[in-house]
């Protein structure tokens, strides 16, 4: 012990330096917005990376699984642009309207109380915040921010994702959001009482917003509830995606966002 303590005692102008510095940086990214934003963004870019290695290694050693699920979400993907497509009463081609682009997920959590996706895909592709995300299965999420290589999405699992829906059955919109209670269920809301809202409506967007396309799957309806007092029904989906094993997902870029959005935000 003793001879550690005169280590330490000799050492004791680098200890201080050391220190000097650590407290010097701190001070400057406490109090500086913009060299705060800057190493952010830097580590956040970083992690991801690690994140992204690791994926690789462990995908490796699970490659059958992997590409057995890909081809089966690669599938139904497939036949969800043919739904798209074969819509009737549509005026103009929905898919034509849309680029979508898929991304390898590298890190995804949803047993939070707030959770996020990570995708190895980012400004690089054309990626920006604000983009609507699926899988093969149906509705995932909203991508929140963008690095050059990497985005992170706030996924369905997050109170503050509200999803413009609508009764597939009826066609009457709704909201859905998740509500903190179990990774595969969210509830529905926003139903009015004289609707014959059912057990096994299937939800999907609505296509009020830029976000999603429309007839996106969201989920299933699996219980109602409408006492005499209220004037909306409570309800519980189960959602289409299965978060627990999300390998691909896929971003959906409005392509006449911008002109939408002249119209319906201009004095």
């Amino acid at each position: 012990m003793q001879r550690l303590l005169d280590f330490l005692y000799q050492k004791r102008e680098i200890a201080v330096f050391l220190g000097l510095e650590i407290l010097s940086l701190w001070l400057l990214f406490s109090f500086n917005a913009r060299q705060n934003a800057s190493i952010l963004n830097s580590s956040n870019e970083a992690v991801a990376s690690a994140i992204s290695t690791s994926n690789d290694i462990s995908n490796y050693f699970n490659l059958k699984e992997v590409n057995e699920q890909l081809m089966l979400e690669n599938e139904k993907l497939q036949q969800t642009l043919k739904n798209l497509q074969n819509k009737k009463g549509n005026n103009l081609d929905t898919v034509s309207n849309y680029r979508i682009l898929g991304a390898k997920v590298i890190k995804n959590s949803f047993d939070r109380s707030t959770n996020f996706i990570t995708v190895a895909v980012g400004k690089k592709d054309s990626i920006e915040p604000g983009m609507g995300v699926i899988s093969s299965f149906g509705a995932v999420g909203q991508v929140k921010a963008v690095t050059n290589n990497f985005a992170t999405i706030y996924s369905l699992l997050h109170p503050k994702v509200l999803v413009s829906a609508k009764i597939g059955r009826t066609e009457t919109k709704c909201t859905v959001q998740w509500d903190q209670e179990t990774y595969d269920r969210a509830s529905l809301k926003y139903v009015p009482r004289h609707i014959k809202l059912r057990k096994g409506d299937s939800i999907v967007t609505s296509g009020f917003n830029s976000v999603f396309p429309e007839n996106i799957l969201i989920g299933i309806v699996e219980e109602t509830n409408l006492e005499d007092h209220m004037a909306f029904f409570e309800a519980k989906i189960n959602l289409a995606t299965d978060f627990t094993s999300l390998h691909q997902v896929f971003i959906i870029k409005d392509l006449l966002k911008e002109e939408k959005d002249s119209l319906e935000y201009d004095d």
